[in-house]
């Protein structure tokens, strides 16, 4: 696959904002339910600054990675503290709303970028056709990559969302296979991240497609 300098740019430039967005809804997240830790360390907010100073392998070096190879994924990690959420929560409870607020903020942008594909671009080719062309571009590249960090978010792999909200919901019968998960982590974070394209890509397409059909 040739390399193209201003796919590339588009990719990592939706990766950095949906990320960013995915780490904030975190952050409200935790805030609404009492925990302001987030918050207090300058993290609940839309400025991806502070995220790459803390990630820069994850924020900054997967998203690259990713866009090289033509599909958004990547990660940063909002700090929390479960004991400081307040006590009408239970921990667990609090950690499965606050691990589940990124990837829904996922979902919600690609809808949102769904129901705007076919309006934005109409009412902008009225002033400049290359424009409207550009925006809706713009408009599907953020709609698939949102999808496919939902869908990535969702697996049940540490550290990914999808294994804090499963291993929130199991009973504690759980805890030798999430320990056990947790020790080999690295390994399997690896793995997924190396075959996400593979196996989240053909998946995330569908997704997007069904939407631009269903609300563009």
């Amino acid at each position: 696959m040739d390399f193209n300098p201003s796919e590339f740019v588009l990719i990592l430039f939706t990766v950095i904002f949906s990320i960013t967005v995915h780490e904030f809804a975190h952050a409200w997240m935790a805030n609404l339910l009492g925990d302001d830790t987030a918050a207090r360390m300058g993290r609940l907010t839309l400025n991806p600054l502070p995220l790459m100073q803390a990630h820069l392998d994850t924020f900054v070096v997967l998203p690259i990675l990713g866009a090289l190879q033509g599909y958004g994924l990547g990660m940063a990690s909002t700090p929390v503290t479960l004991t400081r959420v307040h006590r009408r929560w239970k921990m667990w409870q609090a950690n499965a709303l606050i691990s589940a607020a990124g990837p829904v903020s996922n979902l919600l942008i690609a809808v949102l970028c769904a129901a705007l594909l076919g309006p934005v671009p109409r009412m902008i080719s009225g002033l400049d056709l290359e424009i409207a062309q550009h925006s809706r571009k713009l408009i599907l590249v953020l709609l698939h990559t949102n999808i496919t960090l939902f869908l990535f978010n969702l697996l049940p792999v540490p550290p990914l969302d999808g294994f804090q909200v499963l291993f929130s919901l199991l009973p504690r019968g759980f805890d030798a296979i999430r320990q056990f998960m947790e020790e080999y982590r690295f390994i399997l974070f690896i793995a997924v991240f190396v075959l996400g394209g593979r196996l989240i890509g053909p998946l995330a397409y569908t997704v997007t497609r069904f939407l631009v059909s269903a609300l563009a």
